[in-house]
């Protein structure tokens, strides 16, 4: 399950990345809102289809899904924009504008390393 909340997390950034992209969307609608909507109904898919959740629940998936996730926000958006975007999608999805990019950018990054590290130590053996 923690897996499947991971996964949901990474891939869910990856897409409201993508959706920032498009200056006409991103100016009618909240992505932050879009992101945490995405990383509930895609957790909510792996966790009830029994197939899904073999494959994403899996610790190899989950280096897959951080991986792959990151990677192709770097290719999306830079280096020097990579800094930015992602915590100003946070940081519109909870409705604080008062937060500093570099304090939302330690937490993404202290949650992102602590749910790899708790998917690693939950696996089944």
């Amino acid at each position: 399950m923690l897996a499947c909340l991971y996964n949901s997390l990474m891939f869910s950034m990856l897409i409201s990345v993508l959706l920032f992209q498009n200056t006409w969307l991103e100016m009618r609608i909240n992505i932050g809102c879009v992101f945490f909507t995405l990383v509930f109904f895609l957790f909510i898919i792996q966790v009830f289809n029994r197939n899904l959740r073999k494959i994403c629940g899996t610790f190899s998936f989950a280096v897959f899904s951080f991986i792959a996730s990151y990677m192709g926000i770097y290719f999306i958006l830079g280096i020097d924009r990579l800094k930015i975007i992602p915590a100003s999608i946070i940081r519109d999805g909870i409705m604080q504008n008062n937060i500093p990019f570099a304090y939302i950018n330690y937490a993404m990054i202290a949650i992102t390393f602590a749910g790899l590290s708790a998917v690693f130590f939950t696996r089944k053996k």
